[in-house]
């Protein structure tokens, strides 16, 4: 099921009750007025206000970590979350499913070859060159949410994970399992949500 991208208050998030959900919000914006502590304790703030939001009628929203640093719902129950921050945005996804997001900043560095597997970097190598640096992001980022989804994205090389782009907006990511990844171009950065394929 395609996830829902939403910017803005959540007020205005219109929800199908069903699919995942992609928040792009500011960190030191309007919607993150009143939230104190670091830019954590703000994300954290941010995550909660959303999983309120769409689990109605919960008194109480509560998160704790995985030793490897990963957010987890501890309440309401059935609940996955996934953040990722860069520049002064973050991107917050949940679901009633496990969910993983990345966001990256958008710039003109080469791609990092080493990082890629021969048939990805094949694929770069026939775009013009001045296509290859967002495609390369568009790349890792798939990368970087399909090894959050693993649970450990650390222990995983980049280069092991093979990515296959079907359109502008759907990949396929596959190590240790396959998942489904949209993406989207906010303009300054690259958004990617991954969920396990069915």
């Amino acid at each position: 099921m395609t996830p829902i991208w939403h910017d803005g208050p959540l007020c205005h998030l219109d929800w199908d009750g069903r699919s995942a959900v992609a928040w792009s919000v500011a960190e030191t914006g309007p919607l993150a007025a009143g939230l104190d502590g670091d830019a954590r304790a703000i994300r954290h703030g941010l995550a909660r206000s959303l999983i309120g939001r769409l689990a109605v009628g919960t008194v109480a929203v509560r998160l704790t970590r995985t030793t490897a640093g990963a957010p987890v719902v501890t309440a309401p129950e059935g609940w996955h979350l996934s953040l990722s921050s860069r520049g002064e945005h973050c991107l917050i996804g949940v679901a009633r499913e496990p969910i993983a997001v990345d966001r990256e900043v958008v710039d003109d560095h080469a791609p990092l070859w080493d990082m890629l597997t021969s048939t990805e970097a094949d694929d770069l190598r026939r775009l013009h060159s001045s296509s290859q640096p967002r495609e390369w992001l568009r790349r890792w980022t798939i990368k970087e949410a399909h090894a959050k989804l693993i649970g450990d994205p650390r222990r995983i090389r980049p280069e092991a994970i093979e990515t296959i782009v079907r359109d502008p907006v759907n990949a396929v990511a596959r190590f240790e399992g396959t998942s489904h990844c949209w993406s989207r171009s906010t303009g300054d950065a690259i958004e990617t949500v991954a969920l396990w394929s069915r």
